[in-house]
């Protein structure tokens, strides 16, 4: 029996960013997608995904899957070992289930894909690395639909821990902090989304206010302009533009701020040993996500009045900072109070959310 995990996420800073090509800063957490695979005599693979009701068949005749739906992850992740010459003989009975919230932002999907991606390298005759494993689950999930995502769900749930990814095609540049954060729980409002669509919509507008200011502005760069420098432009473009350019070049410029702080504190971080700068660590963390969350809810626009009040309710019994999580408009939501989980999830549930006290996780890997 082989049997396999990986991990969700949440993204700490740079959300709505990665697609834009900006770096982002995610962070994996112990909520699973395992997979459990038996060997058989057939050559098939039998899978079934009791979450979802849903079974699939996959006959290894050793040719490419024809798609069923628009987000047919586990035949594109087949077809992509096919496409880079590898075999598979062997046939297995394969379940696949996860307690990560489904649709809601904590990137269940390419955990799924990433499990997937990982269970068949490692029957294959062919081993890639996990760098190469997760540009091949961003491939299989991203650019074969032609979705609007990014690539940092597939790199932190391969690589684990706390991640800094520049999302760069085709040599994504990656830092993987083998540190864990404390003090996170992790919100569940309940509300309906539309991942991919909402990805799509906000992932168009953003294009269209940074082409529009490049028309403004001739020498306006996206990674360097200062936000100041194109104040000047601003009241050309119509409001939703506005603040979407905003909240672009304020977020870039927090994920900046929020590396420099963890690689300013790593070594405080390994040791734990102090509180006192631990604790201003965890202060000025939870400040940079609030100031995140605010341009996330009033210029990027993607928070809705639950998640606020989820996230209100968070603040008011003491905590440093949280914000919306994954696509938005729903979804989830995490908050950061260090030695105060418990009142986190009770302030969480207060506000009719699903709440779950998580950790930093580890990468996809055996268990």
């Amino acid at each position: 029996m082989i049997k396999i995990k990986s991990p969700g996420r949440i993204c700490l800073f740079g959300e709505h960013q990665d697609y834009l090509s900006y770096p982002v800063i995610s962070m994996a957490i112990s909520k699973y997608i395992y997979l459990e695979a038996k060997k058989i005599n057939e050559k098939k693979f039998l899978v079934n995904l009791p979450d979802v009701h849903q079974k699939l068949e996959i006959k290894l005749i050793n040719k490419e899957q024809e798609y069923s739906t628009n987000r047919d992850y586990l035949k594109s992740g087949f077809n992509q070992f096919l496409r880079s010459g590898i075999k598979f003989d062997n046939g297995y009975d394969i379940i696949i289930f996860g307690d990560i919230p489904i649709n809601a932002g904590v990137a269940s999907s390419s955990a799924l894909v990433m499990a997937w991606l990982y269970f068949l390298n490692l029957i294959s005759n062919q081993r890639f690395d996990l760098y190469q494993l997760a540009l091949m689950g961003y491939h299989s999930e991203v650019t074969e639909f032609n979705e609007g995502g990014g690539m940092m769900d597939h790199y932190t749930a391969a690589y684990g821990n706390l991640l800094y990814l520049n999302p760069s095609v085709p040599n994504p540049e990656l830092i993987n902090y083998n540190i864990t954060l404390e003090g996170f729980v992790l919100g569940n409002s309940m509300e309906k989304k539309n991942t991919v669509d909402d990805l799509i919509k906000v992932k168009e507008a953003s294009l269209i206010s940074i082409k529009l200011m490049k028309e403004l502005m001739p020498n306006f760069n996206q990674f360097q302009t200062k936000l100041e420098d194109i104040d000047p432009y601003l009241p050309n473009l119509n409001k939703e533009y506005q603040k979407k350019i905003k909240g672009i070049l304020i977020n870039r410029d927090l994920t900046i701020q929020a590396k420099s702080l963890i690689d300013n504190n790593l070594k405080i971080l390994n040791r734990k040993n102090d509180f006192r700068k631990v604790y201003h660590f965890y202060k000025k963390l939870g400040i940079l996500l609030e100031n995140h969350q605010k341009q996330l809810r009033d210029n990027i626009g993607i928070s809705t009045d639950k998640i606020d009040k989820i996230l209100s309710n968070c603040k008011d019994i003491g905590a440093y900072g949280g914000k919306i999580n994954g696509s938005g408009f729903g979804g989830t939501m995490f908050a950061l109070y260090p030695r105060n989980q418990e009142k986190l999830k009770n302030a969480i549930e207060d506000a009719k959310g699903v709440a779950y006290i998580i950790e930093t996780s580890k990468g996809a890997d055996t268990y």
